[in-house]
């Protein structure tokens, strides 16, 4: 969750040594309503995420998030308000379900959704060294995810393997997009007005730059469903090549003004020429190479393009 602006971090820090360091905080053990907080799993400028335990109606494990004290504006309760409406339009499989709307003893609203416990898409395919058609059997899943997200009017703007759990269900691996604390709502309906563009105006900044779209990275309101293209072309290539589209340590050496119009502008080599500049020649990295599908290489260099235009207008 640690994906906030400078500003907003900043903003967060000062208010944290005023109310005194850790003395405000939520701390396991607590009760809110019927969770007991067990540990903590993220945190961002505004909220928390907790692994909580519920003991009635049913019995069973959740993640609690719960704004943190002080941070109840109108604008940050309208931010919270909009991702647990997200989520309760939501209905997929492959999709972190809401559970229910509860609130503090102080009144800080909160809510369980469903705990995911899993490893990021990437880190789970590489540590079980999964064959090419298993990872695009766990990539097709979220695309279908992601098409049911868009069909309901959300866009996700954060997708990004932290955001994309593998959980094992029966044994079989099922990926469950999470986080849709950045999202948004292409029919704002009762939730638009001065705030929610203020919302869309400050989240444009916010999000991962490396799987960001160009004009996600311009701060451009205007944005669709297809910078979540973008966003799971980002994603593909790197299951496919191992590495994202771009030289992250490069980059990270680069200030954020020049990072951010390599992102927009330089187009990245292939995926199947990635491979190959990684191994040397006869290594297991050339066969795989060779081994992988010239569609895979159109498929993802087209969901990549900078121009949205140009990239598929849908994830199905």
């Amino acid at each position: 969750m640690k994906k906030l602006s400078p500003v907003i971090g900043h903003e967060a820090a000062i208010l944290e040594s005023l109310l005194g360091g850790d003395s405000w905080r939520d701390s396991a053990g607590d009760e809110i309503g019927p969770y007991t907080l067990v540990e903590r799993l993220g945190e961002g400028g505004f909220g928390v995420v907790w692994r909580a335990r519920q003991t009635h109606p049913v019995r069973r494990e959740v993640a609690l998030k719960v704004l943190k004290p002080g941070m109840d504006t109108v604008r940050v309760l309208t931010r919270f308000e909009r991702e647990r409406q997200v989520l309760a339009g939501l209905g997929h499989p492959n999709i972190a379900r809401l559970h229910e709307a509860a609130a503090t003893a102080d009144g800080r609203p909160c809510f369980a959704m469903e705990l995911v416990d899993g490893e990021p898409l990437t880190e789970y395919c590489r540590r079980r060294g999964l064959a090419l058609e298993a990872k695009l059997g766990l990539f097709l899943q979220v695309c279908a995810a992601v098409q049911h997200a868009h069909q309901k009017g959300v866009i996700h703007r954060d997708l990004k393997p932290p955001n994309i759990l593998v959980a094992e269900e029966g044994g079989a691996p099922v990926p469950k997009i999470i986080d849709f604390g950045i999202s948004k709502l292409m029919n704002p309906g009762d939730l638009d007005g001065p705030e929610l563009t203020l919302l869309t105006r400050q989240d444009a900044l916010l999000g991962t730059p490396l799987y960001m779209s160009p004009e996600q990275l311009d701060g451009s309101q205007d944005v669709d469903t297809r910078c979540d293209i973008y966003s799971l072309g980002v994603v593909l290539y790197e299951l496919l090549a191992g590495e994202p589209p771009f030289d992250t340590p490069a980059l990270l050496s680069l200030g954020t003004e020049e990072m951010h119009r390599a992102l927009r502008e330089d187009r990245p080599p292939r995926p199947s020429t990635r491979i190959l500049r990684a191994g040397a020649p006869g290594s297991v990295s050339k066969r795989r190479a060779l081994s992988l599908p010239a569609d895979l290489d159109w498929i993802t260099m087209r969901a990549l393009e900078k121009d949205r235009a140009r990239r598929y207008s849908t994830a199905a």
